[in-house]
């Protein structure tokens, strides 16, 4: 069957999302990558299909999985956010309502812990633990499929501290109250969230100043792409060894560090399966409830300046001979990474074979010169929409290119030694995974 893949962050989705699609390409799927507009204009026009849900979002999700299946098409999830939450399980509650269950077709968890969590909720879908593509990958290629990206980062900055920001909330590219409006059916706390996230920026720029006067070292800040990045232009204009940037993925920037600095970001888990532990700095006497906390646990923790200062020295001024690598690190004294990432399972392997046996039909839709046309225009006004979305569709979709897609796609098939998958560019953001004949 044609598999239809919404892709809205590269930086966190591109790399295992092509391998998935090669994996399923190879199985005998068509498998159809592209941002959300183009995936959904895909919807409308196609008949008999798999959609490869990214995660359920209250007031949107509904109307999205009714068009489905009035075109006959299956839903299939693999949540972006399924594992790391806060302290009340808000985010995988509210991500997995109980209605979903009666809805879609099939569900893929991250880890047991998960399945255990939304147990009571399961109905009509079908539910697998299977883990998640995205961390697999980094385990089975411990961040080899990025080695041209880190020799550039390495050539360019030699050593360096990064600095990995996540607030959202408060320091949003559509200001506050596009993040009031939009978030508070999702978040009923959602002003004490802005206020936190907003003390979070205010420490880590005092932070950042600190660090950059005391050590020679280049600090490397990548923002979440949902961030106002000015913000961090004014605060650090002038200052010649700190660099704002959100090139590529942030695995080669984990690779390249020296460490890694951030508040309770989903990438100090990335950070630690790569063999690296990180850093988490968070404000004094901070609210636990508002703070994520599985990044914590892969972290060294501080909520003091001058602590966290005195423990850097030892990163800026190693010992001879000491890499700072962190390659004695064993992942199985983190009992958390198997409970709630499955870590060992082949998750994309998993995910091929269910797939390939539930879902099996010779016919393909097509898609013609019209539909190319009628997309482009799709996309083209989903860039123009107003309160700052432009800036923000541009940030998400860096990278997602035929050239960069079809370099990655070579990168997989060497690593994997698999056979070469043809790649058709349908427009701008829409892209055709197929076995070659």
């Amino acid at each position: 069957m044609d598999i239809l893949i919404p892709i809205e962050t590269s930086s966190r989705e591109l790399y295992y999302k092509i391998q998935l699609c090669h994996e399923l390409a190879l199985a005998g799927f068509n498998c159809y990558l592209g941002n959300k507009s183009s995936i959904l204009y895909l919807v409308d026009h196609f008949n008999s299909f798999i959609y490869l849900d990214k995660g359920y979002h209250q007031d949107i999700s509904d109307s999205i999985y009714q068009k489905i299946k009035q075109r006959n098409g299956y839903i299939v999830n693999l949540d972006e956010e399924g594992g790391v939450d806060y302290p009340d399980n808000s985010t995988i509650l509210r991500r997995y309502p109980k209605h979903l269950f009666n809805t879609i077709d099939l569900v893929f968890l991250w880890g047991e812990t998960q399945f255990k969590l939304l147990h009571p909720n399961f109905s009509k879908a079908k539910v697998l633990i299977t883990g998640h593509p995205r961390f697999e990958l980094l385990r089975k290629t411990k961040g080899s499929i990025y080695n041209s990206e880190v020799n550039v980062i390495k050539k360019q900055f030699n050593n360096f501290f990064l600095i990995n920001t996540n607030f959202g909330f408060g320091n949003n590219i559509r200001g506050d109250i596009f993040v009031n409006k939009n978030y508070s059916n999702r978040f009923p706390n959602i002003e004490e969230k802005i206020n936190f996230d907003k003390l979070k920026l205010n420490t880590f720029i005092s932070l950042i100043l600190k660090i950059s006067s005391l050590y020679k070292y280049k600090l490397i800040i990548r923002p979440h792409p949902e961030e106002n990045i000015e913000n961090y232009r004014k605060a650090f204009k002038g200052i010649s060894n700190i660099y704002i940037l959100n090139k590529f993925s942030v695995i080669p920037w984990l690779i390249a560090t020296r460490l890694m600095i951030h508040p309770d970001c989903t990438t100090a888990i990335e950070s630690l399966i790569l063999g690296k532990k990180s850093v988490s700095f968070l404000p004094s006497n901070y609210n636990s409830n508002l703070v994520t906390k599985l990044p914590l646990e892969a972290s060294y923790t501080f909520s003091d300046e001058l602590k966290l200062i005195n423990f850097l020295n030892s990163f800026a001024y190693p010992e001879p001979g000491s890499s700072c690598e962190f390659d004695d690190i064993d992942l199985s004294d983190y009992n958390f990474l198997e409970s709630n990432f499955s870590l060992t399972s082949n998750s994309s392997e998993i995910i091929k074979d269910v797939l390939s046996k539930l879902f099996k039909n010779d016919k393909f839709n097509t898609f013609t010169t019209l539909n190319r046309i009628n997309l482009g225009m799709a996309n083209f006004n989903t860039a123009i929409m107003p309160g700052g979305s432009k800036k923000l569709f541009y940030n998400k979709l860096q990278g997602f290119s035929f050239k960069n897609i079809t370099e990655i796609d070579k990168t997989l098939m060497k690593i994997y030694c698999t056979k070469e998958i043809l790649v058709n560019k349908l427009s701008k953001y829409l892209f055709l995974f197929t076995r070659r004949l």
